[in-house]
């Protein structure tokens, strides 16, 4: 029974005036007011006495009687003694349930304390972020005592969640999902705590503002109070910290206090692991770096250098450490430069030079090296750091520029700056001398073969001997000098007469007449050499490298191995070649060329077999042109592959309705070119023929040039289904290793050998050789150029397949061939 504290009561007077009370009567009491169940229950007399506490009653203690009585003295000291007796016991109550409250709360605060130093030696230890953070929430869940712990950080209007613990997962990617940080109210109080950047405590979990679903499954689940702190860095929030509990009114003043602290420890986690991120960063950075790092204190004593400075003095850090700079001493400075070193650090200034320092091996190396002053945040110099790189290499190599801007690298010999220079300074000198001066422009012939052959390393090592054979053949005083890949120049001076360039050529090509020695074989090359003479071909360096030039152009049409000296017609037959140019240009556009055809027969039956288109050009104003003449130049200028696919169109039309193969000469210019099978593969395409009645001629020596690339290109043309010929064969480099590998399916044999063959044996002994190699590597041959039935009478025992020649057909124009065919 529950009895209100009334005023006017017995129980009222009892308690404040901690006095006790006897009313015998009690319907004659008039002092005091009785509450009604008093009266209900028949009560006559009553007693109250009070239950002292230390500053106030704990209550009272109130007898009633349903008799009238006057209380005794006894009764009411045993009254009082009961009164006491219950004092002491609520207080001892109460003094062990404070005294339980207070232990708990020590046990919590302990914890926490607790949980506070293991997350700081977390922190301490732990150099990875997400495992850092999922300690924290760990050791605060199970050290701290509470129920579920979770950080999450800013996202764009969400909050990520960095790391949890406790039976909240599910919860957690819910709330990731939702926009909370637009509506915090309803996300709950972190949301709230971030968003506001103040600390939330919800002691009870019942009377929080958020949505009802997420409060009910926090409620079923135990989370019965909450406490979410901000994260807080440089003046912004970038997370929140919230810790659940499993009681309400978990989070009181000291706690709060305690997990603000805990925060501020996930908050300095953050900051110390980026700087230390930093830090190491930078710290591999000084280590790794190629420059070089050196510290050291105001004693000049070295407390540190990086790996770059161990690489480069050959020391180890261990010996120089305590050491002095003074131990790389080379003694190449002078005292000047060590002054002004130290007059800018005295100064607290910046000093950079080059320092030529000695390693440990007594090697010297040059290093661009900035010495700079360390000081603390009062201006106090602390300490020197000295950075630098290592310019050995660049010195090395510039003095290496300066030679070879001069100089050609691989020969070693002067280069076309050197070599025009000497060439003016004397042309200078010969003017003088009133003498002569010859200048020699001088190429290898089809060097290109060295060096796919046997590699660009043998190839340098043949320039050398080049160099020093054409040396060999100088006199003291002239120069020879290398202008290009494949080109050597030559100065002759002090000439009386011209006769002796002559002399001086037979001895340079005596010198390379003699075969090369290159890996265990001899081969032999030859040259082409241009001659220009001063005065009479030009008073100028330049008009004198030009002439010699245009001369060398046409030694190297004659023949190979051959010289010509620059005459004036050469000039005469330059312009021609610009004017046939000038109407080539339009040629194609004005329909000025023609396709004839030379049929071939198979020499066993004499049935045609195909037939080879060859281009022809008539011009309205320079007449028929022979093919010698202008095919040449539309190499030069690059027509010729407008020209040759106009061929291929025209042939390829033709041979869609003839159904006869047909041999198209393919330029080199054309096969070197990286698209000319995408070329091919358009033409068959686009007139819709077969590519086995497509037959190319390809020349052996341009085959030869590249035979990677020709491989290539001939496997392209393979895919399509065109036949290849290589055509002038016996004339190049012949060689079973490239016919080997390359997919070719004709062997054309060359003029020069079918011309004599029914006269010269030799002719007919390479003849023989040609077909027997191809028939054991299972290629076709065609001889052309047959003239007499004895030459094919001859071929045909030998087992030639295939036959071409003014004795079996001529070129013909197409309305001819049409005839033959009777189409």
């Amino acid at each position: 029974l529950r009895i209100p504290l009334r005023e006017g009561t017995v129980l009222y007077y009892t308690y404040t005036s901690e006095r006790p009370v006897t009313v015998p009567d009690i319907n004659a009491e008039g002092r005091f007011r009785f509450l009604p169940y008093v009266y209900q229950m028949g009560f006559k007399s009553a007693v109250c006495t009070p239950i002292r506490g230390d500053r106030e009653p704990f209550g009272a203690i109130c007898v009633y009687s349903k008799i009238r009585r006057e209380f005794s003295k006894r009764d009411t000291d045993f009254l009082y003694s009961l009164a006491n007796i219950l004092g002491l016991a609520i207080k001892r109550y109460r003094y062990e349930r404070d005294l339980e409250e207070s232990e708990q709360k020590l046990q919590k605060i302990s914890r926490l304390y607790k949980t506070l130093s293991v997350i700081n030696e977390i922190i301490l230890q732990e150099r990875d972020m997400d495992a850092l953070l999922h300690k924290v929430c760990t050791t605060c869940t199970f050290h701290g005592g509470f129920k579920a712990s979770w950080i999450a950080l800013r996202g764009d209007s969400r909050l990520k969640i960095a790391s949890f613990c406790g039976n909240v997962e599910d919860l957690l990617r819910k709330m990731e999902k939702r926009r909370l940080l637009e509506d915090p109210e309803k996300g709950g109080p972190w949301a709230v705590a971030f968003v506001r950047g103040e600390v939330v405590v919800s002691n009870d979990t019942e009377g929080v503002t958020m949505a009802p679903s997420l409060k009910r499954e926090l409620i079923r689940r135990g989370y019965l109070s909450s406490i979410s702190v901000p994260l807080r860095r440089k003046g912004n929030v970038f997370g929140v910290f919230t810790l659940l509990a499993g009681e309400r009114n978990a989070f009181d003043e000291d706690t709060q206090q305690l997990v603000v602290k805990i925060a501020d420890q996930v908050v300095f986690a953050f900051e110390f692991i980026e700087k230390e991120e930093e830090l190491r960063k930078l710290s591999l950075a000084v280590e790794q770096t190629s420059d070089w790092v050196l510290i050291a204190g105001t004693d000049g004593r070295i407390h540190y250098v990086n790996k770059t400075v161990e690489r480069l003095t050959g020391y180890r850090r261990e010996e120089l450490i305590g050491q002095t700079p003074k131990i790389f001493k080379s003694g190449k400075h002078t005292r000047a430069f060590y002054r002004r070193l130290w007059n800018a650090l005295s100064e607290g200034r910046m000093f950079r030079g080059v320092f030529i320092n000695r390693r440990k091996d007594g090697k010297l190396f040059y290093l661009d090296q900035t010495i700079t002053p360390l000081k603390d945040r009062e201006g106090k110099v602390i300490g020197y750091v000295a950075t630098g790189k290592d310019i050995t290499e660049q010195r090395e190599l510039q003095e290496k520029l300066n030679y070879f801007a001069y100089y050609d690298p691989v020969t070693e010999l002067p280069n076309r700056t050197n070599f025009m220079e000497r060439l003016r300074l004397s042309i200078s000198r010969t003017k003088l001398l009133n003498r002569f001066l010859a200048v020699l422009l001088i190429d290898m012939d089809r060097f290109k073969y060295v060096n796919d052959t046997y590699g660009y390393l043998t190839g340098d090592s043949v320039l050398k001997e080049v160099g020093n054979r054409i040396k060999s053949a100088l006199r003291e005083g002239d120069t020879v000098a290398r202008l290009g890949s494949d080109e050597f120049g030559v100065i002759l001076i002090d000439l009386a007469r011209k006769e002796d360039i002559s002399k001086v050529l037979a001895k340079i090509f005596a010198r390379m007449e003699e075969p090369f020695r290159v890996n265990g074989e001899e081969i032999r090359l030859t040259i082409s050499v241009g001659v220009s003479v001063f005065p009479e071909d030009g008073s100028e360096a330049e008009d004198l490298v030009k002439k010699a030039e245009i001369a060398l152009a046409h030694a190297k049409e004659e023949f190979s191995n051959s010289y010509q000296f620059f005459k004036e017609e050469m000039n005469t037959r330059m312009a021609e070649f610009v004017l046939m140019e000038k109407h080539l240009l339009k040629a194609l556009e004005r329909r000025e060329y023609k396709i004839f055809y030379q049929p071939y027969y198979e020499l066993k039956d004499l049935s045609l077999y195909g037939m080879e288109a060859l281009l022809r050009w008539e011009s309205p104003d320079l007449g028929f042109v022979p093919p010698s003449r202008f095919i040449p130049i539309l190499e030069n200028t690059g027509l010729i592959l407008e020209v040759g696919e106009w061929v291929l169109r025209e042939v390829c039309t033709r041979i869609s309705r003839w159904q006869v193969p047909v041999s198209v000469n393919i330029s080199p210019v054309q096969f070197k070119d990286r698209s000319f099978p995408d070329r091919i593969e358009r033409v068959i395409e686009r007139c819709g023929v077969e590519g086995r009645f497509i037959v190319l001629e390809i020349t052996e020596n341009t085959i030869m040039e590249d035979v990677e690339f020709a491989k290539r290109s001939l496997d392209r043309l393979k895919e399509m289904g065109v036949r290849v010929a290589v055509d002038d064969f016996g004339t190049g480099y012949s060689s079973l290793a490239y016919l080997k590998i390359l997919p070719v399916d004709y062997l054309k044999i060359d003029v020069s050998f079918v011309r004599d063959i029914d006269r010269d044996p030799d002719d007919r002994a390479i003849v023989n050789a040609i077909i027997q190699l191809a028939r054991n590597l299972g290629l076709k041959t065609i001889a052309e150029g047959i003239e007499s039935g004895e030459q094919l009478e001859i071929l045909r025992e030998m087992g030639c397949d295939v036959g071409q020649g003014f004795y079996l057909a001529r070129p013909m124009p197409e309305e001819k061939l049409l005839q033959l065919l009777k189409l």
